[in-house]
């Protein structure tokens, strides 16, 4: 542990004269080691800022849980506005399997559990800016698509990664 020292007891350095003058005294004041919680969040700054684009899911949805909850309070009466934008993934799903249809049957899954999926992170929206976003069941659902945006993010990347690392 370090002492504190009081200011009056701040060392002092004295440089030898110079040609003609005055000595020149310089007073050196301790500077504060920062506390615990600034050591920890400084930490958790760098380790999140040198890891952003692993954790863009979840930043993703941390924004959009603040402004549904935002819109919530100022015109809940949007969500009406959104609510038919839901079906837009499963549009384009069902577009495309009629124009280019999936060759195999794990193309075809994973197809049709993605446009689930993002039916189901969309329709998220406007059901939480009419009921708000802090509502139980609401707050679950975000933290399940949240947490399974992020799984697959995270599967994604490392599968193109190692993708990449083989063509070469």
């Amino acid at each position: 542990m370090s002492r504190r020292m009081r200011p009056s007891a701040a060392p002092t350095v004295r440089i030898p004269r110079q040609r003609g003058g005055r000595p020149v005294i310089v007073v050196l004041s301790p500077e504060q080691e920062p506390t615990l919680t600034a050591r920890v969040v400084a930490a958790s700054g760098r380790w999140l800022w040198k890891h952003r684009r692993s954790w863009a899911p979840t930043g993703l949805a941390v924004v959009l849980l603040a402004v549904t909850g935002l819109v919530h309070l100022i015109e809940p009466r949007t969500a009406w506005a959104l609510a038919p934008l839901a079906l837009t993934p499963l549009g384009v799903w069902a577009w495309t399997a009629r124009r280019r249809p999936a060759t195999s049957r794990t193309a075809r899954t994973w197809r049709a559990l993605l446009a689930a999926a993002a039916t189901g992170a969309i329709g998220w929206v406007p059901v939480a800016i009419w009921f708000g976003p802090t509502v139980p069941a609401v707050a679950l659902a975000w933290a399940l698509l949240t947490l399974t945006a992020q799984i697959a993010w995270l599967i994604a990347r490392r599968l193109t990664t190692t993708a990449t690392k083989e063509t070469r």
